[in-house]
């Protein structure tokens, strides 16, 4: 007898068959209508100051986790850079205190074999997006060991009609080689579109009029009816062949693809708004909108944006500079690559963080823009700001996140500070607070799967204590 899987993946809709595979059901109980059903992952370069990132909790004691709820705070209360998420103050969620302990791990796991790529840059590139231990090649910079979360996303929740994921964005090269932040499987990077009109026409080119032709609707629905007719003729042809058992299954099955059918002929582009390309402003905000339009469109329901390193001129520093190593310059007291601190640098490091902010807050108004249900688009997105390394310093234990949007899946409208109680897998380095696989669950999780781990499930600190990585971090949902 033919199962499901085998069943629609005959009638070339194995997609479909990921998303409706019977057996226990990967999503979540706590899912629901107001779970985001969509989410960008915003990969940063290097990392934030803390000094411009933190706020002040009053009150909130440092040996426990501690917040600050946002709702009654002026733009004067936060910090430089989170100051641009005023106005969603409550549809924000900032972080303080998580750590990069797989990284830690690694580094340590690399410097007890004596053997291997240890550099932070690549180690933070390679673990920021899946949580697990880098891809070591001899005689060059390591990769990423594992699939990243985005793209586990893209497969798990993959659906006919629309493309799995999407990544926006510039090559990074910390060293000499460009280093990805998204990977299909161990050192397979995810394709990337790094020029907006190519990234438009990759999602809209094909179904837009040419000429005055048909209106992209009547386009659309031209392309919809072969797979389903498809469908209708392999059901004559199996359903005699099939006992009665098989053949109510069969009906089943008749019925999943009317309801895909009836799905596909209501979803309307009118939702998309003008399709026209804007290519105007930097190409950061043209991918934002890019992304506001293809969520409208459902196209796309996921995508990771790696923004590039940006010249220091346009940000008013000379052009004989870079931002690299104005890093390694810019926190005090704990500089790197044998550079000395310079208020300058740490200026020029804060203004940069200002500018990536900046782009996240515009994506996050164009997805307020677009109306959807009794809410916004971005009730029902997560927009996830990560980065790299902790700090410019190459340092990873004391990292910062912003999480926006995403309907009541995380409590909203705070300042969220992590206590810094946990050992550290290098020896004689800084305490660290829990790790970011826990965050990476906890997206996970929000968007709908039931996993309890990420990547690396536990690692072992300098003094032998076991540090797990297991399950999501409650104080996200408020708990």
């Amino acid at each position: 007898m033919m199962r499901r899987r085998q069943f629609l993946q005959a009638l070339g809709l194995g997609a479909l068959a990921t998303t409706l595979r019977s057996g226990p059901s990967t999503r979540s109980a706590r899912a629901d209508d107001t779970s985001p059903r969509r989410i960008v992952f915003y990969v940063q370069p290097h990392g934030n100051i803390p000094n411009a990132w933190n706020m002040q909790v009053p009150g909130g004691p440092m040996d426990v986790v501690a917040e600050r709820p946002l709702a009654d705070l002026l733009p004067s209360d936060f910090s430089p850079t989170l100051r641009p998420f005023h106005p969603y103050r409550d549809r924000i969620l900032a972080i303080e205190g998580l750590s990069h302990t797989a990284a830690l791990a690694d580094i340590a796991a690399v410097m007890k074999a004596g053997t291997g790529d240890l550099n932070n840059h690549q180690i933070g590139v390679a673990d920021v997006l899946t949580g697990t231990r880098a891809l070591q090649r001899p005689g060059t910079y390591c990769s990423g060991g594992a699939k990243s979360i985005d793209q586990e996303l893209a497969s798990r929740l993959a659906a006919p009609g629309r493309f799995d994921s999407r990544v926006y964005g510039f090559d990074y090269i910390p060293n000499s080689m460009v280093s990805p932040f998204s990977y299909l499987g161990p050192g397979q990077a995810s394709p990337m579109v790094a020029d907006p009109s190519a990234a438009f026409a990759d999602l809209l080119g094909y179904a837009l009029p040419k000429g005055g032709g048909k209106t992209r609707d009547d386009r659309m629905k031209s392309l919809r009816p072969s797979a389903l007719d498809a469908a209708r003729t392999e059901y004559d042809l199996l359903a005699p062949r099939l006992d009665a058992d098989g053949r109510m299954k069969l009906d089943q099955h008749r019925d999943l693809v009317r309801e895909l059918e009836l799905s596909l002929s209501s979803g309307s582009s009118s939702r998309c708004g003008d399709t026209a390309f804007d290519s105007s402003g930097q190409p950061m905000r043209q991918f934002m909108r890019l992304i506001r339009l293809a969520f409208a469109c459902d196209l796309t329901r996921i995508v990771t944006v790696c923004p590039p390193v940006p010249q220091c001129p346009e940000l008013g520093y000379p052009a004989d500079a870079t931002f690299h190593v104005y890093g390694h310059q810019s926190i005090e007291g704990h500089t790197s690559c044998g550079q000395t601190y310079s208020p300058l640098a740490a200026q020029a490091m804060t203004d940069l963080d200002a500018w990536h902010a900046g782009h996240v807050a515009y994506l996050l108004a164009e997805l307020d823009s677009v109306k959807e249900g009794t809410g916004t688009m971005l009730d029902h997105t997560l927009v996830v700001w990560v980065a790299e390394l902790a700090t410019p310093t190459h340092q990873h234990h004391d990292v910062s996140t912003l999480i926006a949007g995403g309907g009541n899946t995380f409590k909203m409208g705070r300042y969220l500070r992590y206590p810094r109680t946990l050992p550290n897998p290098i020896g004689g380095e800084p305490l660290t607070g829990p790790s970011h696989n826990r965050l990476l669950v906890s997206l996970m999780q929000a968007m709908g799967q039931a996993d309890t781990t990420f990547g690396l499930t536990d690692a072992i600190a300098a003094d032998g204590t076991n540090l797990s990585f297991h399950g999501a971090l409650p104080e996200l949902r408020g708990a």
